[in-house]
């Protein structure tokens, strides 16, 4: 590896452990390719986006550790940099905590799995296209916050979704103090007093009108740590993973959510699933969105595949 290398690091994923990681990872990369490999601390969701644009600018070959969030934020600055064209990278992911959902897909669950796989790839030059999906939506129009506002571009790796899985997120982020059951118990809050609504779009350009719960789409297999939602999707198939989940009452909504977590929803009579390449949705006020695990709020979101988005140094034999 001749060129400049650096790493962007949240150094708060993890709760800190990633600062630790990433110094381990420094002097790894020393012993093995006998330069220095640059570290870049990150402050913020922004500050990420900064970073990496700063790295495509100097030509860097940048890695990239923390959870989806923080992956995905890097993605979103190297997507505004080259103006949204694909064929980012390649560019290398590890996780900054206790590992993240994408990295799932290729059979990580550790820090030293995704070190000793990225080390591999990078000594035997092993390159995967990865998909992205590109949303496209308004902003919220601070001067008349009853009408949208211009235009913006975000980038999905790993999921993307609106109703009870953005509700869930939300205050799932604000449960973060309680660890790793926040999630769980979000979940049952939200689905007690949850409402089903309506919304109408269209699929591949077939109009729907959607009565349900929640809309969501996968490029991944994972989402929320070990949760297989997307059981039959591949990070490279030019696909998203399209699910509707449709229960009219609180009973069957508890019933039928946890056969997410357990990836047997396929089966499930209240949930709608198929293979799609773009939906867009619309109705008369903004939608709260979970972008790979962050949240974003806009109207009229249209979210459309774009095969071979990134490249990502990985060892072919990792993808199953």
């Amino acid at each position: 590896m001749q060129k400049q290398a650096v790493l962007v690091f949240n150094p708060r994923s993890g709760r800190g452990k990633a600062t630790v990681r990433a110094k381990n990872f420094a002097d790894l990369w020393k012993e093995k390719f006998g330069n220095e490999l640059g570290l870049r601390p990150t402050r913020s969701l922004h500050d990420i986006r900064v970073a990496a644009k700063e790295g495509a600018a100097r030509g860097d070959f940048q890695i990239f550790m923390g959870g989806d969030g923080t992956l995905s934020e890097s993605l979103q600055g190297l997507a505004e940099k080259l103006d949204f064209r694909p064929g980012i990278g390649p560019i290398g992911f590890l996780p900054g905590g206790t590992g993240n959902s994408f990295l799932r897909d290729f059979g990580i669950t550790t820090y030293e799995q995704a070190r000793d796989r990225l080390f591999e790839a990078l000594e035997s030059e092993s390159i995967l296209n990865v998909d992205s999906a590109v949303i496209t939506y308004r902003k919220l129009n601070e001067d008349h916050p009853e009408e949208p506002g211009e235009k913006t571009r975000r980038i999905m790796f790993n999921i993307w979704g609106v109703g009870l899985i953005s509700d869930i997120t939300e205050l799932a982020i604000k449960m973060r103090g309680i660890g790793s059951m926040n999630y769980t118990v979000a979940s049952l809050v939200k689905m007690l007093g949850h409402k089903p609504w309506t919304v109408s779009g269209t699929i591949d350009g077939r109009p729907e009108t959607f009565r349900g719960n929640m809309i969501s789409l996968h490029n991944s297999r994972y989402t929320g740590g070990a949760m297989e939602i997307a059981p039959e999707v591949r990070i490279n198939d030019g696909k998203l993973f399209f699910l509707h989940l449709h229960s009219e009452t609180r009973l069957s909504l508890l019933k039928s959510f946890p056969s997410i977590f357990k990836g047997t929803h396929v089966s499930n009579p209240n949930v709608t699933t198929e293979f799609i390449k773009e939906l867009k949705l619309e109705r008369r006020r903004p939608f709260l969105m979970n972008v790979d695990g962050e949240l974003e709020t806009g109207w009229n979101p249209e979210v459309k595949i774009v095969p071979n988005f990134f490249k990502l140094y990985m060892p072919s034999s990792a993808l199953a």
